[in-house]
Parts: C-alpha cells; structure tokens; sequence
C-alpha cells in the first residue's frame, strides 16, 4: 500500500465550513480524514457524520479528546481510570464514524516540568494504559496510536523513548502516532523518525518555525522536509500523513493556486507514495 494523504476534518468549529474547507484539501490530494471535534461544542454523532459526509472522503480515524482530564499517564490512579474508560468509548466512536485508529495524548501540559520521581510513576501509569485499551482494541477492533507530544507536557515528547516503550510492552492494538510538528520543536525530525521506526501507525503531518506548534502547510516552515521524505522512505512507512493544518479556505486556495498541491506530490513521490 502506498503513503497515502490525509486532512483534519475540524468539526463544530464555526470557523471552518466542512464542504467549503475539505474540499480545499481534496485539491491538494487528500483522500481520507481523521475526525476532529470541538470538545466544548457537545457535538452529536450525526452531527460528526454529517459533516464527514460533506467533506466527500471517508474517515480513517478519530482525534482523542485531550487535556488535564484526559490523561492515561495520571499519577493519580482514579484520574488514570477515568481517561482510560474515556478512550474505551472514544475507540467506540472511532469505529461508528468508520475509523478504526485513536490517536491519544499519553500525558497532559506541565510547563514547568516534573520531578524524575513524577516522570518514572508516569510512565508506569501510561504503561499500565497501553496494556489496557490494547485489550480493549483487540476485542473491539480499534488501534490506539498514542502521539509524541511538544516539550511542555510532562511526558511523550521523546518518539523514541516513546517507540521503545511500545515495543517492550508489545500491546496489541497499539502503535505511535508521529507528529512531525510537535517533533520539529524538540528534536531532528528524522531522526525521530528512524527511532521511532516500525511503531508508527498513523503520521500527523505539519510543519512551524521550530519554537511553537503552528501547524503550518509542510514546506512552507523549518521542517526538513526532504529529510523527512527520505527517513519515511527508508522505514518503510505505508499509511496515511494527515495535514493537520487549520488554515481558512481562503488561505488554502491561495495555497493550492501557488502550486501547494505539486509540492505534496512532489514529498509523496519522494517519501515512497507512489
């Protein structure tokens, strides 16, 4: 199976029109998207699948609620439950919304760090998470695919150390979620790539200047893009790189009249997409 791309499909956001907007992304090659919900909007599930079903492309997975009560590496062991059950029913939307894959945040924001006590209690707690919602996704059919995450969060935002974790723990129905934005801001993104290796399942694909997460169009930030497509290519990685960009639909077309959708092609071909 070749690379193939995918786009964030923003629902309940009154800033983003679904048809208008992920028809931008149709233009520049997308073919399947991964749902996306405003947690505070309190959207329905016809509601998602209405606006799924105007972006005229299949969903292939579902973005994980996130935050400090979504965390599955909580010290806390009753807050660590209560995310886990909540991935539980969001691996059950996944697959209601015809997209069998979870991407998952494994910790939650902690700008000013944690002590090396906190980080190892963390990592057993995430640990015991992996193990759980894979059971869980092999009974139920969903793959969880937990994300590298930007420096400021207290664990996960080494996709190596993250990648090994996976691989000792072996869970079925598990894999990494690489972002290539969150890696560019802490790391060589290549290089994350290789080391992460064959526990990549699913790819979030956008670029930024390097200090914050902008999610901007790839190649038009500091992301080494060709060395991107060179580690993609040399792990072997076939599956989908979802542009998780939020510009306006305005800002795509100027993008897509500027020769965006060739420059795509252009990483695809050189990543091993076609």
């Amino acid at each position: 199976m070749a690379i193939r791309l995918g786009t964030v499909a923003a629902i309940g956001f009154d800033s983003f029109s679904p048809a208008e907007w992920l028809g931008c992304f149709r233009r520049l090659g997308c073919t399947v998207v991964q749902a996306y919900r405003n947690q505070e909007a309190n959207v329905s599930l016809a509601q998602m699948r209405d606006a799924l079903a105007a972006g005229e492309m299949p969903c292939d997975s579902l973005h994980g609620v996130f935050g400090e009560a979504f965390d599955p590496s909580a010290p806390d062991e009753r807050a660590r439950r209560f995310a886990v059950d909540t991935y539980k029913a969001e691996g059950e939307l996944a697959l209601a919304l015809g997209g069998p894959l979870v991407v998952v945040h494994c910790s939650t924001v902690r700008p000013q760090g944690v002590s090396p006590d906190e980080k190892r209690l963390r990592w057993d707690q995430l640990r015991r998470s992996i193990a759980e919602l894979g059971g869980f996704g092999r009974r139920m059919g969903v793959t969880y695919a937990f994300e590298n995450l930007p420096g400021y969060h207290a664990i996960g935002s080494d996709a190596g150390e993250l990648a090994r974790v996976l691989g000792e723990l072996g869970a079925p129905n598990t894999g990494l979620c690489f972002d290539t934005g969150h890696a560019n801001m802490v790391a060589d993104v290549p290089s994350a790539l290789r080391a992460a290796g064959k526990q990549i399942v699913y790819v979030h694909f956008s670029d930024n200047s390097g200090g914050n997460d902008e999610h901007e169009m790839p190649t038009y930030g500091s992301l080494d893009t060709a060395g991107v497509a060179a580690a993609l290519r040399e792990i072997r990685y076939r599956g989908t790189l979802m542009l998780e960009v939020f510009h306006d639909a305005d800002r795509l077309r100027k993008l897509i009249d500027a020769g965006c959708a060739e420059r795509l092609a252009d990483f695809l071909a050189a990543a091993g997409g076609n």
